[in-house]
């Protein structure tokens, strides 16, 4: 056995490759390929569970803070406020961990409802509540074609669609545009949201999807975000067979394409 040293100063533990022997020296390389994806797993998860208690810390922080406010002889208005932004943080608390805990799923496809969901009518109960939250303060653009039958979830699927344009809306500046375009091609549905924002820089694109993942620029322009929302995204198109993909340009805005294969009558 061999030992090499890793950026996280542990060590890792690795067979011994012989040079004379290819069966041994191949069994070798597989065996070392498998350790180095379970430590890279271990870390990850080290790196979620982490993440996670911090995201949780937050919203716990708040609740006690204004439990113990509400043990004092406050005014009955300061009580309320207290109350109310208790309560506020308890289902922000409950709605981060049900999203840790389907990200968590392995088994996330098994855990998707299957029914029949016209994919076009939520896109548009999406763009809707988006064109009534936002109240004009962005251009919004909303193209549809022929309806769509996709056979899901479809409280998954308005949440993997409200993820993207809330993401849309929330790094692009007032006066920006926002679209939503959606197309049935027959055997997939295309969906494509895109934004005049300030774009993500290439080194990022790859990593967006990943868990808590925040691109700095952004993060400091938002800090409600907890990075959940596309990771969230991408399990959902991935539990009903599709796939995702993003093209971007620094300062000028961001395209997410989503392809989801459609019910075959």
């Amino acid at each position: 056995m061999s030992e090499q040293g890793d950026t996280t100063a542990q060590q890792q533990v690795r067979v011994f490759s012989p040079s004379d022997d290819n069966e041994l020296r191949e069994l070798a390389s597989t065996l070392n390929e498998q350790l180095a994806r379970l430590e890279r797993n271990v870390r990850r998860q080290r790196q979620f569970l982490a993440d996670a208690s911090h995201e949780l810390r937050g919203p716990l922080m708040v609740i006690r803070g204004n439990l113990d406010l509400l043990q004092m002889d406050l005014p009955p208005e300061e009580r309320k406020a207290a109350a109310r932004e208790a309560s506020e943080e308890a289902e922000r608390m409950a709605h981060l961990i049900g999203d840790l805990l389907f990200l968590a799923e392995e088994d996330a496809h098994d855990r998707i409802q299957s029914e029949p969901v016209p994919f076009q009518e939520i896109v548009f109960e999406v763009w809707q509540r988006a064109a009534n939250l936002d109240a004009g303060a962005h251009e919004l653009l909303f193209e549809r074609n022929d309806e769509a039958i996709i056979l899901g979830d479809r409280y998954r699927l308005t949440q993997m669609l409200w993820n993207l344009v809330e993401n849309a809306l929330r790094y692009t500046d007032p006066g920006g545009r926002v679209s939503v375009r959606s197309s049935n091609t027959g055997p997939h549905v295309e969906l494509i949201v895109s934004d005049t924002g300030i774009g993500i820089p290439a080194e990022h694109t790859e990593l967006l999807f990943e868990r808590f993942y925040r691109v700095d620029r952004a993060r400091s322009r938002n800090e409600s975000s907890t990075g959940l929302g596309l990771p969230i995204v991408k399990q959902v198109v991935e539990a009903h067979g599709g796939h995702i993909s993003v093209q971007s340009e620094l300062g000028a805005g961001s395209s997410f394409t989503v392809v989801l294969p459609t019910a075959q009558r």
